[in-house]
């Protein structure tokens, strides 16, 4: 068995205990949080909805809540299936083709807005190791869809 592989796995419920544990918190990308390195979860009206891994916690949470479709994705992919509009990888439902739309703009700060409300909680990890599979475990335990670990 590789060692290195058992010492992760066998951390990454104890990290996730931290993370559910860590206080919870409404302000994104203040200075406190530049830098950080680690897991976070959004949660909306006390429900997990999102997963997510950063090298920078104040820089990645300040990108979901900038009005770019470019940086908020977890917003556009809210405003996506909101409306019903699924991705694709022609120019008709780009993201720069959805931008301009104005239905699916007002739907995209909508959920801007509706992720700047939401709390967050977070635990520092380092080790790129243990980002991933921690990511991975707090997704499967938040029976969180696993969509951000398709391939492109």
């Amino acid at each position: 068995m590789n060692t290195m592989f058992h010492t992760a796995t066998s951390a990454v419920p104890v990290l996730f205990a931290q993370l559910m544990s860590s206080p919870a918190f409404h302000q994104k990308g203040i200075a406190a949080q530049r830098g950080k390195a680690g897991i976070y979860v959004f949660f909306e009206d006390g429900v997990p909805v999102h997963v997510g891994r950063t090298r920078n916690l104040g820089g990645r949470l300040r990108g979901h809540i900038t009005r770019s479709h470019y940086s908020a994705s977890f917003a556009f992919k809210r405003a996506r299936r909101a409306l019903a509009r699924a991705a694709t990888y022609t120019t008709e439902g780009s993201r720069g083709h959805l931008s301009k739309d104005p239905v699916f703009g007002a739907e995209f700060h909508r959920q801007i807005e509706a992720v700047r409300a939401m709390q967050v909680r977070f635990v520092e990890v380092t080790d790129p190791v243990l980002q991933y599979l921690l990511e991975l475990y707090a997704c499967l335990e938040l029976q969180l869809p696993l969509d951000e670990f398709d391939t492109h």
